[in-house]
This record gives structure tokens, C-alpha cells and sequence, in this order.
């Protein structure tokens, strides 16, 4: 995947490459597209323009939710010492789901004559919801981003962001930086979807074996898949970045945001939630800070954009040994990190999550410390008027859970060659800003920027005092264990007065 003459004065920098250019880029409110746009814009002022591609949402508009995006705290930064740099992102309203992207006839226009580079990051990623669905919003509507980039009349790079688990389904052998091809082209998939024959996809799926842990998984191989069938004129670039977590340097310490994959577990058991986990405490769990998923991203664009390594170019964006850790490692870090600085809005007082592998093992005690406080709580709400939730979240937890079953107890092992030379290719100039050496890092090291860093550790957002909030966590620990306590004793009580009436 390597091509490189050793006369790297005759490639520009990266900071030359960007310059003057149009950037396309869908999927810019999720985690990554946030981090990729920030990277953009304060490492690159002489681009020209950032096109966003965004629908309405929940009756959002997408001039709204593109003001939510600038909201966030990661482009505090930029907003205070480069405001003006904000004004090269224009909106495109549009939707990934649908024909055309959505767009109307002038906005196509204006992509295909003005843009250079292609970041698609757009992807529902969900491990819940049925094939049709995710292939519809992450096979369909990649292939529309396809055909519309092969029409774009100064193309010079595309860059798809995949998952490093998109081969997840064989388990014997490391997770190599290639693209492993399905039984059937990649338009047979396509083609039964436009038709919506149902029947036609699931034949085709099932034939692609071994089988993949969810239909999530599975659509980003057959992405990459459609890739390789339809862009050999075009050069690319497909990432796939391990478990992503906050931001290791750029634009500041500790960044992450409270739905973003594994953060929303290490917040629910921060604040007292989820007191179980169904896991293998041994279970080796790869991340890589964002930053460094964006740097990568942006590097893969020029390093394909410049010929500098051959397409399609495939990276594993993925840690090394200090950021490929136990579960019970991982878990116990977070814990100490939240008894140092406790969560606001804590539902309850943290202890030490129980880790159990038996699954028998896990229905009892997830019934005693979630669904028992959880129905007699909700109970307490229903009589005071109030909306009960606590039985339907911990629900909502164990079918996410279940989802993930497949990684809480599988390791892999990865490929890293083309990302590690990636890193190679870097200038000096570009390294402050754009390094993909990070392996001086550590979870434990790293966890504590994460109060700074982090939008959900405002105390400000509680609207209640630390000492408050403390107090309050501690008053429904007490209340918690009472049911709990009264349950067993009842539960003893009625097993002596059974073993009474049957041997006294």
C-alpha cells in the first residue's frame, strides 16, 4: 500500500495541500465529524470552504443544528482566537437516507464544481436495529456520496470512515489494513435494496460467512466492499478507528462527548447507575483518543491526494499496548477518577461495578442492584405524580449490553503497518498539530483531563451544589439499600416458613 520515491521535497505539505481547497464532510455533528471539522479549521486557514451536509432532526431545523455543532466546547478555542475561520463552513440541508443525499439541483451543482476532498463520517451506528435499516443509511447512502465524488470535476481525495470491526467476524486471525472481500460484487446488495426485495438480501447475507456479531458490522465491510467495486478512478482512503474516546492533546485535554460509544457506560457507572456488568474482566478493549482519529483522517487525505501512498489505502487506527487494556483495568481507572471528581447529576453513590462472565450469575444480581430498587422507585414516582424511567432504562442497558455481549468477551489483535507509516510521512512543521505518536500514553494519565475537557462535568448544567448533589446520592444509596435489605430479609423469611412447613 506504500508508495513513496524518497524525494519528499517534491510533495507539498499537508498545509499546502489544504490550501485553497472546498472540503465535503457528512457526519458533522457525530463525535468524529466534530473533531475532523475542528482539525480543519484551526490547523488549515487557507482553506476556502467546508460544506455540511445536515437534515432537520427531531424539529431542529439544519440552520439550528449547525449552530449546536459550533456550541459545543471543543471549538472554544477556535471561537475565541479565530472566530472568523468559523464563517468558511456553509450548510448544505440534506439527508444521507435519502436519493440524491437530499439536496436540491444548486447544491449539487456547487459540489460537483467546486470540491477537492470527500469526508464521509455520516453512519447510524447502532447494533439494535434490523439489516434493512443500517444498510439503507450506511450502504445507500454511501454509494450516493460515491457517484456524486465521481462527478466532482476537481476530486483529489475521498476518505471513508470505517470501524476496525468490520471484519470482526473472524475471530482466528489479526485485523489486517485490507479490504477482505464478500462472495457476491457489492451491487447485488445494492440492487435488492433499491428494489426492496428482502428476501433477495437476506439469501445474499447469509451466504457471506462467517457470520458477523451485528448488522452494524456487517454494513461497513459491505461498505468497504462498495468502495473497492466502484472508485478506482478516485483515490481513497478508509479509516477505521478502534473505540474512540476523549481527545489526547488538540484542541484541549479530555474532550469527549456523553453519547459517544464507551463513554456513556463509564458516565452510567460514574454516576451510580449500573452497578453490573455481563463481561470478561480479562478482555482486552483498543482506544484511541479522537484527536488522533482526526489527525488521521486528514492525513490519509493528502497522503492518497498526493500520491504519496497507493489507493485504496487502508488504515487501522488503533493504540498500542498502554492503550490496550483490561476491562476491569479499564473500569477501575473510571472508578477512581470518579471518587477524585465526582459526576454531576450522580444518581447514586459509586461503588466498584461487579463484573460477572456467567449469565445466570448476571440475571440474579442485575435483578437485585437494578430492576428491584428500580420497580419499587418507580412505584414511589408513579404515587407522587411523576414519570417513572428507572425500569425502562435499566431495559434499554441490558438490550444495549446484549448487543455488545460479542465484545465484552472477544480480543483482537490488529494490523498497524499503514497507519504507523502514516505517522512516518509527517513533517515537522505539521507534528505539533498533527502527530500519530501517542504511545507514551496512558488511560490512567490521561482519564484525569477528562473533568476539565468534558461538556458533562459542568457543575454549572447540575443546578445543585456538589455538597447537594453528594448529599442527595448518598440519601438514595441509603434508600436503595434499605429495599434491598428488606427484600432479603422477606425473601429469608419466607424460605424458613417453606423448610418449617415441610420438615417441622
Amino acid at each position: 500500500m506504500f508508495e513513496s520515491t524518497g524525494e519528499d521535497q517534491r510533495f507539498p505539505s499537508v498545509a499546502e495541500f489544504y490550501n485553497g481547497k472546498n472540503i465535503f464532510l457528512t457526519g458533522a455533528t457525530g463525535f468524529v465529524g466534530t473533531a475532523i471539522l475542528e482539525t480543519l479549521l484551526r490547523c488549515f486557514p487557507g482553506i476556502k470552504s467546508i460544506y455540511i451536509l445536515l437534515r432537520s432532526k427531531k424539529n431542529v431545523n439544519p440552520e439550528i443544528r449547525k449552530e449546536q455543532i459550533f456550541s459545543k466546547k471543543i471549538f472554544e478555542k477556535l471561537k475565541e482566537e479565530t472566530p472568523e475561520y468559523l464563517e468558511k463552513v456553509r450548510l448544505i440541508a440534506g439527508d444521507i437516507s435519502l436519493p440524491n443525499l437530499g439536496m436540491n439541483e444548486d447544491d449539487v451543482q456547487l459540489l460537483i464544481q467546486e470540491v477537492s476532498i470527500v469526508f464521509h463520517c455520516a453512519a447510524v451506528i447502532s447494533f439494535t436495529k434490523p439489516l434493512e435499516f443500517i444498510l439503507q443509511n450506511n450502504v445507500l447512502s454511501l454509494s450516493s456520496v460515491l457517484e456524486l465524488s465521481k462527478k466532482m470535476k476537481k476530486i483529489e481525495a475521498f476518505v471513508y470512515t470505517s470501524t476496525i470491526y468490520s471484519n470482526s467476524n473472524h475471530l482466528n486471525l489479526p485485523l489486517k489494513e485490507e479490504i477482505i472481500r464478500l462472495p457476491f460484487p457489492a451491487d447485488k446488495f445494492i440492487d435488492a435494496l433499491k428494489k426492496g426485495d428482502s428476501a433477495m438480501l437476506q439469501e445474499l447475507v447469509a451466504y457471506c460467512k462467517p457470520d458477523w456479531p451485528n448488522t452494524y458490522t456487517f454494513s461497513k465491510c459491505l461498505a468497504e466492499n462498495v468502495i473497492m467495486d466502484n472508485m478506482l478512478e478516485i483515490p481513497v482512503a478508509i479509516i477505521r478507528p478502534s473505540i474512540v474516546i476523549f481527545t489526547w492533546k488538540q484542541p484541549m485535554p479530555g474532550y469527549v462527548e456523553e453519547n459517544s460509544g464507551i463513554c456513556a457506560l463509564s458516565i452510567g457507572a460514574g454516576k451510580g447507575f449500573i452497578k453490573v456488568f455481563q463481561a470478561d474482566p480479562n478482555n482486552r478493549l483498543n482506544m484511541v483518543p479522537v484527536d488522533i482519529t482526526a489527525n488521521t483522517h486528514v492525513l490519509a487525505a493528502w497522503s492518497v491526494g498526493t500520491k504519496r501512498c497507493a489507493s485504496p489505502f487502508v488504515i487501522n487506527c488503533t493504540a498500542n499496548e498502554n492503550l490496550h487494556v483490561k476491562f476491569r483495568e479499564f473500569t477501575d481507572m473510571m472508578t477512581q477518577m470518579t471518587l477524585r471528581f465526582p459526576f454531576p447529576k450522580s444518581f447514586e453513590q459509586l461503588s466498584i461495578p461487579i463484573i460477572v462472565t456467567n449469565k445466570y450469575l448476571y440475571y440474579i444480581l442485575s435483578a437485585y442492584y437494578h430492576y428491584l430498587p428500580a420497580i419499587v422507585l418507580d412505584g414511589m414516582l408513579r404515587i407522587l405524580g411523576k414519570k417513572p424511567r428507572l425500569y425502562s432504562l435499566y431495559r434499554f442497558f441490558d438490550t444495549t449490553m446484549s448487543c455488545l455481549k460479542f465484545f465484552m468477551f472477544t480480543s483482537f489483535e490488529y494490523e498497524r503497518k499503514n497507519f504507523e507509516y502514516l505517522g512516518t510521512l509527517i513533517q515537522p512543521e505539521d507534528r505539533k498539530d498533527l502527530s500519530l505518536d501517542f504511545s507514551d500514553v496512558t488511560l490512567s494519565e490521561k482519564s484525569l483531563s477528562v473533568p476539565e475537557g468534558s461538556p458533562f462535568y459542568d457543575w454549572k448544567k447540575d443546578r445543585k451544589s456538589q455538597s447537594e448533589r453528594q448529599r442527595i446520592a448518598q440519601n438514595r444509596h441509603r434508600l436503595i439499600k434499605a429495599i434491598q435489605w428488606m427484600f432479603l430479609m422477606t425473601f429469608c423469611l419466607l424460605i424458613y416458613w417453606v423448610f418449617s412447613r415441610i420438615f417441622l
